[in-house]
């Protein structure tokens, strides 16, 4: 049993460490999406969106009531330092002599009165212990104020822009990913044509030397072709650099460490476009994220415009509070007390003069309004000529490729000739290692134009809102 448990746990870590092996190899999908959740530009987008959507719930909140609750205790012990209390301990008894009248004799008489005199003396107060204890609960609505109308339209039109603006910065990164892995592909079947043009020169080399051996050829042909042939292999060591420098920039661009042993696939797909120069500026106006978020731009700086202006209007708000507070002094009930309250109404406040501040922030509002208005069109104007340059640029590309496919069917059909006049003697080396040079060149600018004609499309893509 235990064997069995072994035999599987190792068959599903090979497996798995081969499903990470193949996983390595990124297609162009895979790039893209992994620059969409890496790219440090996408995070602080989807961020921005976050933070917008909590504007939009805080604006939404003016409405609600404002609750609040508070509770105290606190407990104190007073002990007075001085015995400045007076307090009675005692009396003293006392005899006096007075006078009284007899009303009946008429005549005065002496008599001994005895009087009890109290005593005082300072003694040390009493420790007086107090507690004190309080609960309120309170709350507030605001009945009447068209600024949290405004305001919170404002912060809807916000979110909206918000998200428009991610959708605009994933965009613009796969545009950025595709630009990256299309640099790489060309590199890489670059690499390709250059070891053929090494393969090439060496056979050459190998012929004229043979050539020179048998005393048909100049030592000079030698010499040339070996020049070609150390210039080829600088040309492909060149190649190989190149497809270092863009694999790592690709990399980097869909967020990978740029050391790591990641590899890229080189399928692709040719891209077309289908759609007439008028239906591709029309879509773009309609669904480019970045016109559509300036537009949203617009619609809050108008929301804020209203919600400044209704700052003239009176301001209307309700209120009400309970209140419990229980208290205690020394040991006796005597000097225990508690109560309760409650209060409510309503407050109107009209903002008479704030030294100009209303003023001020009105009419900076219609300033950002004029200016969003002013963006509106300044975008839609550059959506359409982008959207008109990368519609051209494909056509031009796609003629571009076709005349390059014919240069390097022309090139090697002229280095076959060549080859076979410079075997009979009729064409010298130079016209041998030109065609050797055309050829290359033709086979490098026919991948160039291919993948310059998938850029394009992907251009246009992204100017009409359609990535």
């Amino acid at each position: 049993m235990n064997f069995v448990v072994k035999v599987l746990g190792i068959s599903w870590l090979v497996a798995l460490t081969a499903g990470v092996v193949m996983s390595k190899e990124l297609t162009l999908d895979d790039c893209i999406e992994l620059a969409l959740k890496n790219r440090v530009s996408i995070i602080a987008a989807r961020g921005e969106e976050t933070l917008a959507k909590w504007n939009q719930r805080t604006a939404l909140g003016a409405f609600l009531p404002r609750v609040s609750a508070s509770y105290s205790y606190s407990k104190s012990k007073i002990t007075d330092i001085e015995p400045d209390v007076t307090s009675r301990v005692g009396f003293d008894t006392l005899l006096d002599t007075i006078s009284l009248l007899n009303l009946d004799t008429t005549s005065f008489g002496d008599f001994l009165v005895p009087f009890e005199s109290p005593i005082y003396e300072l003694v040390k107060a009493e420790d007086q212990d107090r507690t004190n204890k309080s609960l309120d609960l309170n709350a507030g609505i605001s009945l009447f104020d068209l600024s949290n109308w405004f305001n919170y339209a404002g912060a809807k039109a916000d979110r909206a822009k918000a998200r428009l603006d991610v959708i605009d910065s994933e965009q613009d990164l796969i545009y950025a990913v595709k630009a990256s892995y299309y640099a790489y592909l060309v590199t890489v079947e670059n690499v390709d044509v250059q070891q053929g043009a090494v393969k090439r020169s060496e056979e050459q080399l190998k012929l004229i030397q043979s050539k020179y051996d048998l005393g048909s050829a100049a030592r000079s042909d030698v010499l040339k072709q070996k020049v070609q042939y150390g210039n080829d292999k600088l040309s492909l060591l060149s190649a190989e650099n190149a497809v270092t420098t863009t694999k790592a920039n690709l990399a980097y661009t869909i967020g990978v460490d740029p050391n790591s042993d990641v590899e890229f696939s080189t399928d692709y797909t040719t891209r077309e476009f289908h759609g007439t120069l008028d239906e591709a500026i029309g879509f773009g106006l309609e669904h480019e994220p970045g016109l559509l978020a300036t537009q949203k731009a617009a619609d809050a700086a108008k929301h804020a415009v209203r919600s400044r202006w209704s700052e003239y209007l009176p301001k209307l708000t309700g209120f009400a509070s309970l209140g419990w507070s229980d208290g205690t002094r020394g040991d006796t009930v005597t000097f225990n007390f508690s109560s309760k309250s409650r209060t409510y109404g309503f407050q109107i406040t009209y903002n008479i003069f704030d030294g100009f501040l209303r003023e001020r922030n009105l009419n900076q509002a219609k300033i950002y309004r004029n200016n969003a208005m002013a963006q509106i069109a300044d975008t839609r104007n550059l959506v359409s000529r982008n959207i008109k340059t990368a519609y051209l640029d494909i056509e031009q590309l796609k003629e571009q490729k076709n005349v390059a496919q014919e240069t390097v069917d022309a090139a090697e059909e002229d280095l076959k000739i060549t080859q076979e006049k410079y075997n009979l003697g009729a064409a010298t080396i130079l016209d041998l290692l030109n065609a050797q040079v055309s050829l290359k060149e033709a086979q490098v600018s026919l991948i160039k134009a291919d993948f310059d004609l998938n850029l394009a499309v992907a251009k246009l893509e992204n100017a009409t809102g359609k990535m």
